[in-house]
């Protein structure tokens, strides 16, 4: 199962990917949404696949959700 977490780049969105690993669930099989994806480029070092994913960019949430079984949407401000 691969999960989607939205505004991964975010304090919150990383605490999230963070537990989520922390409970056992393989850093390949999360994506992090991030709008700007150099922010959670420590989540990449850590094996989580992180895509570019920016609300206002229908195009981006396609390819985000591309292989996506689950979703955690995080809203933005």
């Amino acid at each position: 199962m691969t999960i989607l977490v939205t505004a991964a780049s975010g304090q919150l969105g990383h605490l999230v990917v963070d537990a989520l690993i922390a409970r056992g669930a393989s850093p390949d099989s999360i994506v992090a949404g991030a709008r700007t994806v150099a922010k959670a480029a420590d989540l990449a070092d850590k094996g989580v696949r992180v895509v570019p994913l920016d609300y206002s960019v229908p195009e981006s949430i396609d390819a985000a959700l591309d292989g996506v079984d689950s979703v955690l949407l995080i809203s933005g401000s």
